[in-house]
């Protein structure tokens, strides 16, 4: 009986062993059924925009948007660095709405580029964590290249173009527009800063193009910037036709040019007979490179020897015109039209030769002055106003006003030529341009004809 007892004792502790060993077992299983089950679910963090990469520009503004499904769960932003971004206030803050979790660039620059990554506080959140790569490229620019640079002749040139850029762009270069081939030239190299030339000379003036061009798999884009390079040299004569001697009349005027170039741009200065020129019976017209002196001749103390002197840091020229005595030139005898066109006057003028005067001295040809009827009332009778038009006779001995407006009348006077100046002006004329034919004036003639052989048949 006893023994009965006990096997049955033993049957009911192992009935409950199982029980326990089975609802541990089901325990396990249960687990190990939670942990796979979120794998089919969505992230718990979605960014927007969505993409694994987004590029911008320098000083470009930008927000993205961090989402999580848990609403009490905190999430942060994270730097390229590792370090977090709490702030939120600045270039580059936070922003804390309902679900979401704002990165906000104000102002990207370079320092932005690289990982950005969105994290839960939950360690326990399948993907805990979302990135984005944050690509900047800075647009091409050309600070502190100078457009205006200079160098002196006979010495190697560097052409500075400082170009910035990221990624770092591809320089090219042209000279008054014509590409040049920095991979093949002795005299051309192509610097990071600039462009070298070696041995420079006046041919290398001019202007130079910095061309910088970039291409990616996500964009391009080119820029340019032009560099006027400057020479420097000593003064050089434009021309050598100044006339060593020229000629002028008490009462009448001169002009004595002096025209030269250098770089830097030269300094002009008249003497007289070796001394400084006063009085107020001249003036000097000022151009970049030259520089006119005009004297009204009121006695014969004017005349003598004029020096123009030219200078600049790198050297001086000087040149002397004898100013002598000449002849005033008689007026024109005859001044009258003898053809006429619709936009053209064609002139007689004649002069007779001088007398006591040498050959020389003798008309050469005319300055005829012109102004329209219209224009020489508007400016109240002044002849300043007036076109001019100089003839000489080597060219011919037609003179020709031409390019003047059809059925307009113009005031015309004269003056005859002479290596001493201009005669007195002649009276003045008054001269009008025909009115221009109407094209259909010979198609009408024809029409009358067809018109009266068809009445005189009828």
């Amino acid at each position: 009986m006893d023994k009965c007892i006990l096997i049955c004792c033993l049957l009911q502790l192992s009935r409950n062993a199982a029980a326990v060993f089975g609802a541990v077992e089901l325990e396990n299983s249960s687990t190990a059924r939670i942990d796979v089950l979120p794998s089919h679910l969505p992230s718990p963090l979605t960014l927007t925009p969505s993409t694994p990469s987004i590029t911008h520009f320098v000083n470009d503004s930008f927000i993205i948007f961090c989402k999580t499904v848990h609403k009490d769960v905190d999430t942060k932003w994270r730097d390229p660095r590792g370090q977090p971004r709490e702030n939120t206030k600045g270039r580059v803050h936070i922003e804390k709405k309902t679900g979401q979790l704002a990165l906000v660039f104000e102002h990207i620059s370079l320092e932005d580029k690289g990982n950005w990554t969105c994290e839960m506080d939950s360690p326990a959140a399948r993907e805990p964590r979302k990135s984005f790569e944050l690509l900047v490229n800075q647009k091409i620019s050309f600070d502190k290249t100078e457009q205006v640079q200079s160098v002196r002749e006979g010495r190697d040139a560097l052409v500075n173009c400082f170009v910035h850029g990221q990624p770092v762009p591809e320089v090219s270069w042209l000279h008054n527009g014509e590409y040049i081939n920095t991979a093949n030239s002795s005299k051309h190299k192509r610097l990071s800063d600039g462009l070298f030339i070696k041995n420079v000379s006046q041919s290398d003036a001019g202007e130079y193009t910095c061309r910088a061009m970039r291409i990616t798999p996500t964009f391009s884009d080119s820029d340019q910037i032009t560099i006027l390079l400057r020479i420097q040299h000593k003064p050089q004569w434009f021309y050598n036709e100044t006339l060593p001697v020229q000629y002028a009349y008490v009462g009448g005027s001169v002009n004595l040019s002096c025209d030269a170039m250098g770089e830097p741009p030269p300094s002009f200065t008249w003497l007289h007979n070796g001394k400084g020129i006063v009085g107020f019976n001249h003036r000097i017209f000022m151009a970049d490179y030259g520089a006119t002196l005009q004297l009204n001749i009121r006695n014969a103390s004017q005349f003598g020897d004029y020096k123009c002197k030219v200078a600049n840091p790198l050297g001086m020229l000087e040149r002397i015109i004898k100013l002598r005595p000449g002849a005033k030139p008689i007026g024109p005898t005859r001044f009258q039209l003898k053809r006429l066109y619709p936009d053209a006057f064609e002139l007689d003028l004649r002069t007779p030769r001088m007398t006591n005067v040498s050959d020389e001295m003798q008309i050469y040809g005319y300055r005829v002055a012109y102004i329209s009827e219209s224009d020489f009332k508007y400016s109240a009778g002044n002849w300043s106003y007036a076109k001019q038009r100089d003839f000489s006779f080597h060219r011919g001995h037609r003179f020709i006003i031409p390019h003047l407006e059809g059925n307009t009348t113009y005031l015309m006077r004269a003056a005859s030529r002479n290596l001493a100046g201009l005669s007195d002006w002649s009276s003045v004329k008054i001269f009008a341009t025909a009115a221009a034919a109407s094209p259909w004036h010979p198609y009408r003639w024809c029409i009358h004809v067809l018109i009266g052989l068809a009445l005189f048949w009828h």
